[in-house]
Parts: structure tokens; C-alpha cells; sequence
């Protein structure tokens, strides 16, 4: 169970800083520990027996955000973090069965109390007497055992909630640790916390490891979050010189593109750190390109149902453009191309699902992605439910044809659609004509199918608005509802 490594690490590892604010303070393991037991405790004061229910955190990556967590653990009730750049919709859907919600601010508690009135609003650092009277009412429990409710990308605007096992997310960090560096692992966190592999990478890895975490300023939104200058991010990772990094695929791509101009020491910092990657396709073009400037990243896959990682390349067991081995204990099959395991950190189902929940019921975790297993590498070419079936016939996966496309410079990102068409379509989001775009993807469409290449064209500029309007917040294109939206323009 995560929840009794973390206890055993409190209980017998010697002090040290644990926690880095950039522009802030320090926070020992000691302290850490304290706050725990004091917002634990207090918890417990409140609510009496906590097993099962369920506490919402709506707040950005903090000290307190980790503490929070880990007091929640404590008392053995279950964590449900939701961004706070979802939408009121979102958050309702998710929040609403929840006993409280820490909320970051005084801002934040007043939207969430509009959103969900009669549900307590708690402030994780402020004094017993500011909490919820004694015997305050609860929210429903959920069964035991469970120590999270995740959130992940539905068809609607309403995000499906998976349950994740305390003797899972254990396991799993416990096979995770095997596959990295055997040292102290300082990380810093780039990307939000609500995300599971943040969790994972950015918070049990590091502390369990006998490393720290390292948190961007307050000034910064979390990668993702929001439209931001992939530059700012990169920038920050020299001056803390972690050597545990995980890194999206876009700022990979954009960090292979500084690296014409910058040395790797004066990116990366002196400590060579061990990166890994994973969420969406990466080219592998842009792998190689920083394998010769001596940048190895490890790609991996995974996803929430799995309690996060599934598979992941590590040193001496790395093969470019593959999502490495399976952790241990995974057993797959391949059944008409779909990726299906059998897992010992399977979840425990869905706290609500939709058309796109994956498939659980005969012991197999089906992941709705194409893959094929080469020398025990995983890859993974496609997703089964995105497939594109023409009017001729021909299938396509939508995210290798983008992959082949979003190799371009050029190209910021491109989603791919025509189901019962004769031929695809594309949205391309770019700053640049599409005179120019056409050039480029002309240049690079030999690679691909005559079917599967694109020429029916629309090139977007304004990029932020556009994903604001028709991308998750975990960054994945609504295919459904751009198509809905302005297939008729292209076709």
C-alpha cells in the first residue's frame, strides 16, 4: 500500500528537506510529518471516522497540497483532486457527492461554495478553530481500500472519476522504482499534481527515494493548465538542476529546438537528468535528435485505469520510438490489434464512466489502444475507439497519421478526422500560412498511405483559443466535438 510505504519512510528515514519552494521556503521531512498529523488529526476531529469518504482538493501544486494528500492517506479516506481551470460544469460533477473540498484561496473556496453550495470549503493551513464544528455531516464513503478518485478525459464535459487501489498505486511505485536511478531523486514538478503520474513521479518517487521535490514559483501556471511559453518552463529546470525529470512531449520538441542555439548543461543543468516522458505521441525524430546531443529520454504509457504507469523504458532497456518493456507482474494480450492486460494495479472501477470507460469486466484491462509487443517493447500505434473508417473502406488511426505530420517545425499541433469520408481531414494549428503548412505536409505525407494522407486543410492561428475550446485539460483534442463542429468547413 502507498499509504504504509510513505508511513514506514516517515517513521524510520532521517530528516532532510523534502520540499523546495523556487522563490519560496524549505520544508524538512520532520515538518512535513507534523503537518500531516496536525491536518489528519484535525480531520479526524471533525469528522470522526473518516475511512471512505471522500475529500475533494481544488488548488494548483503546493507544500500544502502534498501535506494534504498525505494527511488524507493518514485517515485512510479517499483524495479527489479537480483542476481549478475546470469548468464550474466539471467541477459540480465531480465534487458534488464529496464531504469538503481544501480549496486554495479565499477565491477559490467562494466559486466552489457558488458551485456547490452546503459543501464545507477547508483551508489546510489555517487553525482548528477556522474548521467545521465537531460531528459536521459527511459525504458518502466509498468502499474500502480505495485511496483516490482520478480524474480522466470523457466524450462529454463531464470527466469520468477512476478509483484507484492504496495496494495498487504501492505496487506499482514499488515496480516504478526499479526502472530509475538507484539514488535520491530530486525532481521538480512541472506539470499539475491532480495528474496520477504527477503523483507518482513528482511526490512517492522522490520522497521514498530519500530525494525532494522542487515547486515552480506561484507566479508560474502549471504546464498544461493554460497556454504558456514553453521556454519559461525550460528555463527553470538549470537553476534547480534536478536529476528527475518528467517532461511532456512538447517541451521535449521544444527543448530539442533550443538545443541548435544553447548547450544541454545550460538546459538541463550540470546533473544530467534522468527524463521521462509519455501522455501523447512523440516523434521519434525528435528522440533521436536529442539522444546525439546526449539527452536520453525514457518514454513510457500508461493510463489512470492502470494506476498510471504500464509500461516503461529505463537504462540498458531502452529502444527509441517504443514505450519500453511492461512493468513486472503485467501480463498482455493483443486482440484484433487492442492492447489488453492483465494487471496486478488495476483499478477499482469508475466513480462515473461514459462511451469511452475502458472495458473491465473479464479480468483484462482493455486499453482501447493499438499496439504490438516487438522483442518485449511495447508499441502503441493508434487508438481503436479514434479509429477513422473511410467510405472506402480504409482505416486509419488518426494519432499516427498526426505523428507523421507534427514533425514539422511548423506545425504546433493537427488533429485528424473523416469517418464515412472518402478522404481525411485536418485542423492544423499554426502561426504560419497555410501556403507554408501545405509544403511541409507535402513533404513529410510520403511516409504515409496514399489513403491516410491529408489534404483537405483548415490552419487555425489563434492556438489558445482553440485549445481553450476543444481540448481536455490533461491537453487531448475532443475529436467528437471538433469534428461535430467544423467538419463541414472542410468537406
Amino acid at each position: 500500500m502507498i499509504s504504509a510505504l510513505l508511513e514506514r519512510h516517515f517513521a524510520e528515514a532521517q530528516d532532510r528537506i523534502v520540499v523546495r519552494e523556487m522563490e519560496g521556503r524549505e520544508y524538512s521531512l520532520a515538518e512535513l510529518r507534523a503537518d500531516v498529523e496536525r491536518i489528519a488529526a484535525t480531520l479526524q476531529d471533525v469528522y470522526g471516522d473518516c475511512s471512505g469518504l471522500v475529500f475533494g482538493i481544488a488548488a494548483r501544486s503546493s507544500y500544502t497540497w502534498v501535506a494534504t494528500m498525505l494527511a488524507i492517506f493518514r485517515v485512510k479516506a479517499v483524495l479527489l483532486p479537480v483542476p481549478i481551470e475546470f469548468s464550474d460544469e466539471q467541477i459540480g460533477s465531480l465534487l458534488h457527492k464529496a464531504t469538503a473540498i481544501f480549496a486554495q484561496d479565499a477565491h477559490t473556496a467562494a466559486r466552489i461554495s457558488a458551485i456547490l453550495p452546503g459543501i464545507a470549503c477547508l483551508d489546510a493551513a489555517s487553525e482548528r478553530s477556522a474548521w467545521p464544528a465537531q460531528g459536521a455531516p459527511a459525504g458518502e464513503r466509498i468502499e474500502p481500500g480505495i485511496c483516490g478518485i482520478i480524474h480522466t478525459s470523457g466524450t462529454t464535459s463531464k470527466p469520468k472519476g477512476v478509483k484507484i487501489r492504496d495496494e495498487a498505486v504501492g505496487l506499482l511505485v514499488t515496480n516504478v522504482l526499479k526502472r530509475v536511478p538507484q539514488a535520491p531523486l530530486d525532481y521538480l514538478s512541472i506539470v499539475p499534481m491532480s495528474l496520477l503520474i504527477e503523483q507518482v513521479l513528482g511526490v512517492f518517487l522522490p520522497i521514498l527515494s530519500g530525494g525532494s521535490l522542487t515547486l515552480m514559483p506561484a507566479r508560474y501556471a502549471e504546464y498544461g493548465a493554460r497556454s504558456g511559453n514553453a521556454r519559461d518552463y525550460l528555463d527553470l529546470i538549470a537553476q534547480v538542476d534536478p536529476n528527475f525529470l518528467y517532461l511532456p512531449p512538447k517541451l521535449l520538441e521544444e527543448a530539442d529546438a533550443l538545443l541548435e542555439s544553447t548547450s544541454v548543461t545550460s538546459l538541463f543543468g550540470r546533473r544530467n537528468p534522468h527524463i521521462i516522458t509519455g501522455g501523447a505521441k512523440i516523434p521519434a525524430t525528435v528522440l533521436e535528435s536529442l539522444d546525439k546531443r546526449g539527452v536520453q529520454v525514457y518514454e513510457a504509457y500508461g493510463l489512470s485505469e492502470n494506476s498510471s504507469i504500464i509500461s516503461l523504458n529505463h537504462p540498458g532497456h531502452r529502444r527509441i520510438g517504443s514505450a519500453g518493456p511492461l512493468l513486472d507482474g503485467i501480463v498482455p494480450t493483443i486482440v484484433d490489434g487492442e492492447l489488453r492486460v492483465l494487471t496486478p494495479t488495476l483499478c477499482a472501477g469508475y466513480y462515473n464512466s461514459d462511451d469511452t470507460s475502458c472495458e473491465l469486466t473479464d479480468g483484462y484491462l482493455h486499453t482501447g489502444d493499438i499496439a504490438e509487443i516487438v522483442d518485449g517493447y511495447l508499441y502503441i500505434t493508434g487508438r481503436k475507439k479514434h479509429v477513422i473508417i473511410l467510405s472506402t473502406a480504409r482505416n486509419i488511426s488518426p494519432e499516427w497519421v498526426e505523428t507523421v505530420y507534427k514533425e514539422s517545425a511548423l506545425i504546433d499541433d493537427i488533429v485528424v478526422f473523416g469517418e464515412g469520408r472518402e478522404e481525411p481531414a485536418a485542423i492544423v494549428l499554426s502561426q504560419h500560412d497555410e501556403a507554408a503548412i501545405r509544403g511541409e505536409m507535402a513533404r513529410l505525407e510520403p511516409r504515409l498511405a496514399d489513403f491516410a494522407r491529408v489534404r483537405r486543410v483548415r490552419v487555425v492561428a489563434d492556438i489558445e483559443r482553440f485549445r481553450k475550446d476543444y481540448y481536455t485539460v490533461t491537453g487531448r483534442p475532443r475529436r467528437q466535438l471538433i469534428e461535430r463542429d467544423l467538419a463541414a468547413s472542410l468537406y
